[in-house]
């Protein structure tokens, strides 16, 4: 049985927190400021061009998130949960910080990959960390914590984006060496430790090896897919709005709503949820408002614009902090790392799918709004469908070997 040491751990999660921190922050540059980077660094000015390259470096950077959580997810079982965190932000501060000086889109997307790859396993691995040091309860507001930690990166990187983009690139890399040196002070999970060497540790392979496991995983990777469609298709939205602000303005305003909702509901439904002490009640309630609030944005004025980024944010906020938990329960020690980590890249190399289909939809606009509708009504559903379908896990001992 875990044992609760505030004074062993609380060091350790101050660094999971800071991680996630960088990561969400990495999340939302690109994001908070491509207009102005493409503008800047590749001399095209056509917003068409300018949102066509942008969902192709986003891609890039998906890519590498694929890449590397496969890749940290297996060494993180291997090797352990805290070493590969640590070494995998110094990749990520090195690409970011030569990303201010290429004006090659070539070279540009091949570091975003690499920052991508470096990226991709803070938000796993640390919940995984979490959960394997921390009873349920604690553990549960303990990881919504870090995603709340996240949306503050998020937040900071739309606030520098305001003032220079290579100011906002620089701090993310040099505040990932920082952590890097930090990281030499990480606890490791308690659980590995005590995971026999004879243990088979880090095998994909469990996702897939036969029909039950790979429905598991199918199931799983489905919950997570809404949260990145709302991803993917956000900075689109305003385009079918009835604004009269500019590109950058209008980002600027979206990211603040969002991440001013996200803040509320990544505290609210954690807490919820360890009250209730259930899964199933949160992504009931999610999966319909995923469909009220993704298809009444063609109702929505200057006027209301920054109301309904709330609600987009609101819709997202809790949505992986309480999957990622949901996942990590239904696999033991040996692979807990391993199948958390590349179910979470699987989520996001999702907005590859989307990002492509978006692209499809923008070279005919006038049935953007119709593909939208019906691509959130079947994610919904599906997912409806899916947790009522999917055992409560929430009193699941997490203790245990596949």
């Amino acid at each position: 049985m875990i044992t609760y040491n505030y004074h062993k751990y609380t060091l350790t999660i101050i660094l999971l927190c800071v991680g996630y921190y960088i990561d969400f922050y990495d999340l939302t540059i690109f994001s908070a400021s491509y207009n102005d980077i493409i503008q800047d660094l590749f001399h095209i000015y056509d917003k068409t061009e300018i949102q066509l390259l942008y969902l192709k470096i986003t891609n890039f950077n998906n890519a590498g998130i694929i890449v590397g959580g496969v890749m940290f997810g297996i060494l993180g079982d291997k090797y352990g949960r805290s070493t590969v965190i640590r070494y995998s932000i110094l990749l990520y501060s090195i690409s970011i910080i030569l990303s201010c000086y290429t004006h090659s889109t070539a070279i540009f997307c091949l570091l975003r990959f690499l920052s991508g790859v470096g990226l991709a396993t803070e938000f796993a691995t640390s919940s995984v960390l979490i959960s394997e040091m921390l009873p349920k309860d604690i553990a549960v507001k303990s990881t919504a914590w870090l995603y709340f930690c996240g949306i503050l990166g998020g937040m900071s990187a739309t606030f520098l984006s305001m003032v220079s983009w290579n100011i906002m690139f620089l701090f993310g890399g040099v505040g990932g060496i920082v952590l890097y040196i930090a990281r030499k002070k990480l606890f490791e999970s308690p659980l590995f430790l005590e995971i026999s060497p004879d243990a088979k540790k880090g095998n994909p392979l469990i996702l897939f090896n036969n029909i039950p496991n790979l429905i598991k995983t199918l199931k799983l990777a489905v919950l997570i897919t809404p949260f990145y469609f709302l991803i993917s298709i956000m900075f689109i939205l305003p385009n079918f709005m009835n604004l009269n602000i500019d590109l950058s303005q209008t980002i600027h305003t979206l990211l603040i709503g969002f991440f001013i909702g996200n803040l509320v509901s990544t505290i609210a439904w954690n807490y919820f949820i360890s009250y209730i002490k259930s899964f199933r009640s949160f992504f009931i309630i999610n999966s319909i408002a995923f469909i009220t609030v993704l298809g009444s944005f063609s109702f929505v004025t200057q006027t209301s614009f920054f109301v309904y980024t709330i609600f987009l944010g609101v819709l997202g906020g809790g949505l992986p902090s309480i999957w990622i938990q949901l996942v990590a329960k239904h696999y033991g020690t040996n692979q807990r790392n391993t199948a958390t980590n590349i179910l979470y890249v699987f989520g996001r190399g999702s907005g590859i799918i989307f990002n492509l289909l978006i692209s499809a939809w923008l070279i005919n606009p006038k049935n953007f709004g119709i593909y939208s509708i019906i691509t959130t009504i079947i994610l919904a559903v599906i997912s409806i469908i899916v947790i009522l379908n999917t055992k409560n896990v929430y009193k699941t001992n997490i203790d245990y070997l596949n």
